[in-house]
């Protein structure tokens, strides 16, 4: 992780030019209107890039991997002076430090950096022209059965604030599909249960409502409660963290469900999983794929695919047997 950041959070290069230019981006990027998330992981990987350039970790990669070092720029002291070779051994010291699609996301990022750049006029060329991005494995994001969601409610049976918080918030990305920051930033205002929904801001700032069933409701009944009775009642945030006055952060969510996963002999659990569930049950049980988009806060259909194919096998023999085509004669 970079050494410096911003009081919002945001990752900083150490070397003052590298810093200069991506704080001026960055205001391109809020006058753009990116979410702060969108932000952040771009800024991180042009971020990783400049310390890459600047510190121990490239000359140590170059002879590990016997490739050439031979760099008379100043590409370290200053973005504009970077070339494709730069890239190309930030992306193969990704994807050998880390993974293939981690290193197309560092890709994707440093395109939109230097796409600034050149639009700028700070850059003559764009320095990843005809650049190829790394090729990454589709990563298959496994679905929860609903053996395994009883047994990670049943780690929260319980009556105390933690139990109650824990199992609304399971319940409500479930029934919802709501991502982890989403969800995350709920305030008490965004919970209607007159309507039994919640309201939620997307990516892009983009406002939805999506309803949620008796069980989540009941869940959440218990839990507000119990909220009262917290000393950080006030506090406009929905989820608060069990101990001081703190709204509980995504980070927080990503440790409780990873901790109630283990308890329930259920690894790598994730709010991701959630959502991926409830697109599977959803194209599963035949439901309309406009709604199942508007629900989501997908603008193309293409999610469609990604989301729930861990489970596609399951759907085509459903479908298989509920069409019966082979007694038809």
């Amino acid at each position: 992780m970079p050494t410096n950041v911003t009081k919002q959070g945001l990752p900083r290069p150490i070397d003052d030019a590298w810093r200069s230019y991506v704080e001026e981006w960055d205001r391109s990027l809020r006058a753009a209107n990116r979410p702060h998330t969108t932000r952040y992981n771009y800024e991180l990987a042009v971020t990783q890039f400049a310390d890459f350039l600047g510190g121990d970790e490239l000359p140590r990669f170059l002879a590990e991997m016997d490739m050439d070092s031979a760099d008379d720029s100043d590409a370290a002291q200053d973005p504009t002076d970077v070339g494709r070779k730069h890239i190309e051994w930030f992306i193969a010291w990704m994807i050998h430090t880390r993974s293939a699609s981690t290193a197309l996301n560092k890709y994707k990022a440093l395109q939109q950096f230097y796409n600034y750049l050149v639009e700028s006029d700070e850059m003559d060329r764009h320095p990843m022209a005809k650049l190829t991005q790394p090729a990454a494995t589709e990563k298959l994001v496994p679905i929860v059965d609903d053996d395994q969601l009883t047994r990670l409610l049943d780690t929260c049976h319980g009556k105390t604030f933690r139990d109650r918080r824990d199992t609304a918030l399971i319940r409500l990305f479930l029934d919802t599909g709501a991502r982890l920051s989403e969800v995350a930033n709920l305030t008490t205002d965004d919970l209607d249960l007159s309507r039994d929904g919640i309201v939620v801001r997307g990516k892009g700032d983009r406002i939805r409502f999506i309803p949620f069933g008796e069980r989540t409701g009941q869940a959440l009944s218990r839990y507000l409660r119990a909220r009262t009775r917290h000393a950080a009642a006030d506090v406009p945030y929905l989820f608060l963290t069990a101990r001081g006055g703190k709204q509980l952060k995504p980070n927080g969510i990503k440790i409780m469900l990873r901790r109630r996963g283990n308890l329930a002999g259920i690894p790598h659990m994730h709010a991701h999983r959630l959502r991926h569930t409830l697109s599977h049950t959803w194209q599963l049980e035949q439901g309309n794929e406009s709604d199942l988009m508007a629900i989501m806060g997908w603008r193309s259909p293409e999610m469609l695919r990604r989301y729930g194919k861990s489970a596609a096998a399951e759907r085509a023999q459903h479908t298989h047997r509920t069409l019966n085509l082979g007694n038809r004669v």
